[in-house]
């Protein structure tokens, strides 16, 4: 994998003239951005050798930080941020003539350059990827999977002294937003409220921790296999108090029936909940959660759910239905099932 061979290249010192970081997980993408500028500016305390580029703008400008000469060191670190350069869309005759100049750039970088491009998306078909591939190293950074962030929790909290079960870990992570930066907030919380005690527990996480609109979506599953209609219906309207999009809350709601459909499944044919978990790639909380909802909604009433989602968000995008009407429908639609 390409993040192997960043890591190898940052342990051994070699690094490549060319990177391209890109992805949702924005604290892994800083943090061996950070590591790279660590090991070029070692002793470069004024960052004379460091230069920032963002934006759109003229290659001319990215060859003329990658060609001055390093001061005092052997290096020097050039990082271009949301260049647009990798990014599909509608491109002008400049945008492409900028991105076939930065093609034949990138086989001519200066041994003293380390080019570091910082992207939020890129598409992979552009032919600017392949030249950072053929030339350097291209590393997506993907939001980590359930069972990785248990681990880093854990290790994150030993860090600071603290110990948490795998079970209370599993429970942090599912109530939490996916970002490892956003996680690391909930864990520094934590830390601050429970003081010298070593223990950190599933309370100390329900009185401090925010929930995400994901583990608000696990409630209201809940209260719709339950055939709660009102409690569904508040705690809807506490996700749009909280100002949660009703498009996110309907893409969250049709997701969860999925998961539920696929733990039934799995279930039925006799898989035990621990390897659904890891097939569905979930956490044992959500695991245990979805396979107790699995057991109050039959396969029929959930096709039919997730066929009623479908139908109403095709209803909203053509304008057909307010967004809002169509969420409360389908929550009376599950509850009353």
């Amino acid at each position: 994998m390409s993040i192997d061979v960043l890591k190898e290249d940052i342990k051994t010192n070699k690094l490549k003239n060319v990177y391209l970081f890109y992805g949702q997980e924005e604290f892994l993408k800083k943090y061996y951005l950070d590591s790279i500028e660590k090991i070029i500016l070692q002793n470069d305390l004024s960052a004379m050798n460091k230069i920032v580029l963002e934006g759109n703008f003229e290659i001319s400008k990215i060859e003329e930080a990658c060609e001055t000469l390093p001061v005092f060191s052997e290096k020097k670190l050039v990082i271009v941020k949301n260049s647009g350069l990798f990014k599909s869309g509608k491109d002008g005759a400049k945008q492409q003539s900028n991105r076939e100049q930065l093609i034949e750039y990138i086989k001519n970088i200066p041994p003293y350059t380390v080019l570091v491009f910082y992207e939020e998306e890129v598409d992979k078909r552009l032919k600017t990827v392949d030249a950072v591939k053929k030339n350097g190293l291209v590393v997506e950074f993907a939001f980590q999977k359930p069972a990785e962030l248990v681990k880093w929790a854990i290790k994150v909290l030993k860090s600071y002294n603290k110990e948490i079960s795998m079970e209370d870990a599993s429970y942090l992570i599912e109530i939490c937003d996916q970002g490892m930066t956003e996680i690391l907030n909930e864990i520094n919380k934590l830390v601050m409220f429970v003081g010298e005690r070593k223990k950190v527990t599933v309370q100390d996480i329900e009185k401090v921790c925010t929930k995400s609109v994901k583990s608000r979506i696990f409630d209201l599953t809940d209260a719709v296999a339950e055939k709660n209609l009102d409690k569904a219906l508040k705690l809807f309207n506490d996700m749009l108090i909280l100002r949660e999009p009703i498009p996110k809350i309907l893409f969250m709601i049709t997701r969860q029936l999925r998961h539920v459909m696929e733990m039934k499944l799995l279930i039925m044919d006799g898989m035990s909940v621990k390897d659904a978990c890891a097939k569905i790639g979930i956490t044992p909380y959500a695991g245990k959660k979805i396979s107790s909802q699995a057991e109050r909604f039959s396969i029929d009433m959930l096709k039919e759910g997730i066929r009623e989602a479908f139908e109403l968000d095709l209803a909203i995008k053509t304008g057909r239905i307010n967004d809002r009407v169509a969420a409360e429908l389908l929550i009376n639609k599950l509850a009353n099932g």
